[in-house]
């Protein structure tokens, strides 16, 4: 195995080393970074300062609350038997069916988004885009009331009435 030696660039000759690489042996240790960082001051509550009891306070109040809370759940707890209870939960299960929402609320939400979703139809679901529900909603803007409530009926009715709305508004927004 051959052993290496540094020499000097400019004379060829071995290079003597100025200091040690490591502190062995020389007696000084080098300190971690955050051991020169100053302590921070414990500071500990006390009761008697308007601070704590302006705290003490807020405690106290939020405290109220809860119970308040936890009295009228208890208090409409009460008030029905288990069964019928469950019975409301059940039922209140399928509602989501019968919630009819207006297209154009969910065309103005694509808007706002910049975004996809779907929209519901009678003959089943449609995506729309933000660019076709940006134009769509720009016309909407724009007709009176009595127009407005024709554009919603499309909106809200098959996918071929959607369609129509579509060109229509693809033909005035350019």
């Amino acid at each position: 195995m051959v052993k290496w030696t540094e020499v000097n660039a400019y004379t060829g000759r071995p290079v003597d080393e100025d200091a040690p690489t490591n502190s062995a042996g020389s007696g000084a240790v080098a300190m971690p970074a955050d051991a020169m960082m100053k302590k921070k001051k414990k500071t500990f509550l006390d009761a008697r300062t308007k601070a704590y009891k302006a705290h003490q306070k807020k405690l106290e109040a939020s405290r109220q609350r809860r119970e308040e809370r936890k009295k009228v759940a208890s208090k409409m707890n009460e008030e029905l038997p288990f069964s019928q209870k469950i019975k409301e939960q059940v039922s209140a299960f399928g509602r989501e069916s019968f919630l009819a929402e207006n297209n154009m609320d969910v065309i103005k939400s694509i808007v706002k988004s910049k975004g996809a979703k779907d929209l519901k139809m009678k003959d089943g679901k449609l995506k729309m885009d933000a660019f076709t529900a940006s134009a769509i909603a720009q016309v909407y803007d724009k007709v009176n009331p009595a127009n407005k409530k024709k554009m919603e009926d499309l909106a809200n009715g098959k996918k071929s009435d959607l369609m129509k709305l579509q060109k229509l508004a693809m033909k005035f927004v350019k």
